[in-house]
């Protein structure tokens, strides 16, 4: 704890580097909408992050500065307005080019294969519990850029939130009972909600193509439904708000942040 409190204050006491601040402003579209004070705090926090973790290239793909702010950007943006929190449980992050293989058998949720390229399982990225974040650049890159709902670096760092305390099942570490309570009664609701939405819709056999600002995938299990709502709630939070409040409110109060405002907290 001493070495990393040392690490961190020599870290604070150095100028941010210009040229993250040129990626940030040029390829991260959350940043624009940040208040000064958020900025402030960011550029902090993803500097700790890229300093305290492993770094790896895949695929012939060599790690640059602009990779490594865009996603510690990312990443660090969920837990902007929960200071005492950190993804502990995150040590080493590997980047391909692009989509890989996998092998087929536990998904990133539930376990943590070994990747080869010999693998018969495509994927874009993968959280491993008591293991690295594997993501590909080019869908990192691209969720950085546009707010459209769909963020990568969201959605597998949000499992990782999710793996904190135990079991993968939607819930992530809450401040309280009641919290705990109220957020598994309105994700059961939210989940059941929407898979009743989507089976009824009159637009599509199956899910595909359904009215909902979640996409489909976010019916796979409780813990994607919670990663697929950490995506929306970031990128596209009024129409989440508009669609589904109580799953708005409830995500608001988690990471005590709401996007649609920046500037206020959530209650």
């Amino acid at each position: 704890m001493l070495l990393r409190w040392l690490r961190r204050r020599s870290i604070r006491r150095q100028p941010f580097p210009a040229a993250w601040e040129a990626i940030l402003e040029r390829d991260f579209a959350r940043w624009r909408s940040l208040n000064d004070a958020d900025r402030s705090r960011l550029r902090d926090e993803l500097r700790f992050f890229i300093a305290e973790r492993y770094w790896e290239g895949c695929g012939g793909l060599a790690i640059t500065d602009e990779m490594k702010v865009l996603v510690a950007a990312q990443a660090c943006l969920l837990l902007l307005h929960r200071p005492q929190d950190s993804f502990s449980n995150v040590s080493s992050i590997l980047m391909y080019p692009s989509g890989y293989f996998a092998p087929t058998g536990p998904v990133s949720i539930f376990g943590a294969p070994r990747v080869t390229h010999g693998g018969t399982m495509p994927v874009l990225g993968q959280a491993h519990d008591r293991g690295p974040v594997i993501l590909s650049w080019r869908h990192a890159r691209d969720g950085a850029a546009a707010d459209d709902g769909e963020n990568l670096v969201y959605h597998e760092f949000a499992h990782k939130l999710d793996m904190m305390n135990g079991p993968v099942d939607g819930t992530p570490p809450m401040d309280t009972r009641e919290q705990a309570r109220e957020w598994r009664e309105v994700m059961s609701r939210e989940f059941a909600a929407l898979r009743e939405s989507l089976l009824n819709s009159p637009q599509h056999p199956g899910l595909a193509g359904a009215p909902s600002v979640l996409r489909p995938y976010a019916l796979t299990n409780p813990a994607e439904f919670f990663a697929v709502a950490t995506e929306v709630f970031f990128e596209r939070p009024d129409a989440l708000r508009a669609e589904r409040p109580e799953l708005h409110r409830v995500m608001g109060r988690f990471f005590r942040t709401r996007p649609d405002s920046p500037s206020e907290s959530a209650e």
